[in-house]
């Protein structure tokens, strides 16, 4: 009995434990994978989002108060995942704009 519980813990734990190892292993490999996805499409998201939202305001010619903030928000999230790809540029053109509505010369 004793014969057999010694070859027990000689050899079937260690591979146990090796196995458990192994598996686990694998699945934060794979977590790893599915975070970077998922990074990467919040990344995409948020740009779209900002990119929308300047060519909005650009066309308006304005940019207010609330908008300014929720786009320094957007783009502190982005750039916190790691893009830029170019939108730092047109944010800091939409920041440009006015908070309010220019009148056009000529209009009363």
């Amino acid at each position: 009995m004793n014969d057999l519980l010694d070859i027990i813990l000689k050899w079937a734990v260690p591979t146990i434990l090796t196995a458990l190892c192994g598996y686990v292993t694998k699945g934060m490999k794979e977590n790893k994978k599915d975070n970077k996805a998922m990074k990467q499409s919040m990344m995409l998201m948020l740009r779209s989002q900002i990119v929308g939202k300047v060519e909005n305001y650009m066309k308006l010619g304005y940019l207010p108060d609330y908008a300014r903030s929720c786009l320094e928000d957007l783009f502190r999230q982005y750039t916190v995942l790691g893009g830029n790809h170019g939108v730092e540029a047109l944010v800091e053109q939409c920041f440009s704009l006015p908070p309010i509505p220019q009148k056009k010369k000529g209009s009363k």
